[in-house]
């Protein structure tokens, strides 16, 4: 039903949708004064029925209910970069993003598939020794420091200079990994 001004008050029914989406928020009654308009964000047009999936939208520039999907809570995969992202306004999948999740992050999209690609599996594996071979190096200089001072104080025991010296071969040994060489490390094994 097409909204007319009259000179009299009238209640009727109003369809309210958001400002900046359009969609549809619901249902209820305005009260219009003599020789005025509807209130803002509202229509006396009903909206579609929509099924799972879709929402009524109305369109300012046609001035008509449209319908709209939406995927508001799905989470899907920028295929730049594989990471989620999850939606938050209603429409269509966001430009550049897919419904399949990659399987590790050295996967890149081919426009319909994750696919692995060998140089960024390298880089990948390369980041874990690298970041492995430094946690390892921290905690052998903490050992070292300590054993260090008690032998620099002429406190160690021979155990501790045992260990000092099995600790110093040890760290040696980790700055001889080279990260780029991840499918084939063989890590020291750590003192005991």
């Amino acid at each position: 039903m097409t909204f007319k001004m009259t000179g009299n008050s009238r209640i009727i029914t109003v369809y309210n949708y958001r400002a900046d989406t359009g969609e549809f928020i619901g249902k209820g009654d305005a009260m219009i004064p003599p020789f005025t308009g509807l209130p803002v964000y509202c229509t006396c047009e009903i909206p579609p029925q929509t099924s799972k999936g879709l929402i009524p939208v109305y369109d300012l520039s046609l001035e008509c209910w449209k319908t709209a999907e939406d995927h508001r809570g799905e989470v899907v995969f920028d295929t730049e970069t594989g990471e989620p992202v999850e939606i938050t306004e209603p429409g269509e999948y966001p430009e550049g993003t897919t419904t399949i999740a990659p399987d590790n992050v050295w996967q890149k999209w081919d426009g319909k598939a994750w696919v692995d690609d060998p140089e960024a599996k390298q880089n990948a594996l390369a980041e874990e020794v690298h970041e492995q071979k430094n946690t390892l190096l921290k905690q052998a200089n903490e050992f070292i420091s300590v054993l260090q001072d008690a032998l620099d104080l002429d406190m160690a025991t021979d155990s501790e200079k045992k260990d000092l010296m099995a600790w110093r071969k040890y760290r040696v040994l980790l700055t001889r990994i080279q990260p780029e060489d991840a499918k084939d490390i063989k890590w020291p094994l750590k003192p005991a």
